[in-house]
């Protein structure tokens, strides 16, 4: 029995132990073909992303720049005779609109008196002289026909023929002599050249003034004029020169501290760079400034805005779609993130104007509203479109 016991007790861990190696056998068996057998594939996940429908368009850019108000005209006054002020008008006063031809201040100069009545007698004289001469002349015609000589005289003299001539040319220069006294006595009548805005008076009653001397500073008030600086890219979103003068380039005038606003026009195109600033300048103008609502007043800083040539092909986007790499990204047919680099041909406060790629012409493209560096081209997407961009006849 003993025996038989510790038989069985053999048996029975044998058994045990090959139950033991056959499951972790199983086990091991079981592991190996779980590793082996692959998993399946995690469907891969659309990233969500805003974007907007653009379709190619026709766009014009807006050019801004400043400049200062001036005259077409801004004249420092100067006396062009001497002579002491004897009177000067109530309306010859600084802020003060005036007429052309209107009469500023009055100069008194007796010896220009005295030489327009010197210059008077004198022509008077001359044409004595010459109305003797003739009556002269007729008789010496006269006498040479009685004495029966025949053909004319040996000399020109006999018949006065010369001295008529300088009796003539006396007369004529006593005109001219005369005609420069009373010019000279007529500028001691200080009178206005054209409509103007006196700013400044630089003369009193009781002053003399020689020959070249201030009398004071207008402004004519037909036009106003601000020029401008424009770079080169400024340039190319224009008309050409012809088209900016022949059709009256309309040119919108803004204050810079104030509300106010100016159609005006361009008046010229400079055709040359200049040498320190490398720009080209234009000329805008405004008729008639003073009477405008409210007035465009001399020497006030503006804002000139002009609106360019319409350039085809273009994408117009918000300004945030072009990332920091200078690039836009669209979804491709194939929903996923696509890229191209580009430089905007121009820009404003609310939109950045892409040429669009040749392969892309005529088609909406789902744009995204505002990329990511983390972004990476090919990343599937899915559009959150919130809104749609212009079509092709859209106009800025």
């Amino acid at each position: 029995m003993k025996y038989l016991s510790q038989w069985i007790t053999l048996l029975l861990a044998g058994a045990a132990i090959a139950g033991v190696y056959f499951y972790v056998m199983h086990a091991i068996e079981t592991q190996q073909n779980r590793v082996q057998t692959p998993r399946p594939e995690t469907p891969e996940q659309a990233l969500e992303l805003s974007t907007i429908t653009v379709n190619t368009g026709s766009y014009a850019a807006t050019i801004k720049a400043s400049g200062v108000v001036k005259p077409r005209y801004a004249l420092t006054m100067t006396s062009q005779v001497s002579g002491e002020v004897i009177s000067i008008s109530n309306q010859f006063e600084s802020g003060q609109v005036i007429k052309k031809g209107y009469l500023l201040a009055q100069l008194e100069n007796s010896e220009l008196n005295s030489a327009v009545a010197s210059a008077k007698n004198t022509l008077a004289s001359a044409e004595l002289a010459l109305k003797e001469e003739i009556r002269q002349g007729e008789q010496a015609r006269a006498e040479w026909a009685a004495a029966g000589f025949q053909g004319a005289p040996d000399s020109d003299l006999v018949l006065r023929e010369p001295q008529l001539e300088a009796a003539k040319a006396d007369v004529e220069s006593a005109k001219a002599a005369l005609n420069n006294a009373q010019n000279k006595l007529k500028h001691s009548q200080l009178t206005a050249p054209f409509d103007a805005l006196i700013i400044t008076r630089n003369i009193s009653l009781g002053s003399y003034l020689s020959s070249g001397s201030d009398v004071g500073t207008l402004y004519s008030i037909e036009r106003a004029e601000i020029k401008i600086d424009l770079s080169n890219s400024d340039w190319l979103k224009l008309p050409d020169t012809k088209t900016l003068l022949k059709d009256n380039w309309p040119a919108l005038i803004s204050s810079i501290d104030a509300n106010n606003t100016w159609q005006g026009k361009i008046l010229s195109v400079n055709q040359h760079v200049d040498e320190t600033t490398r720009m080209r300048s234009l000329l805008v103008s405004l008729d008639h400034p003073l009477d405008q609502t409210p007035a465009l007043i001399p020497g006030a800083f503006v804002e000139v805005s002009i609106q360019g040539k319409r350039l085809d092909n273009l994408w117009r986007l918000p300004n945030t779609a072009l990332s920091q790499k200078s690039e836009i990204w669209y979804i491709d047919q194939n929903s996923r993130l696509a890229a191209f680099e580009t430089t905007p041909r121009f820009v404003d406060s609310q939109y950045v104007y892409i040429q669009v790629p040749t392969s892309m012409l005529n088609k909406p493209y789902q744009v995204l509203v505002q990329p990511y560096n983390s972004y990476l081209k090919g990343m599937l997407v899915k559009s959150l479109n919130t809104s749609a961009s212009a079509d092709k006849s859209a106009k800025q």
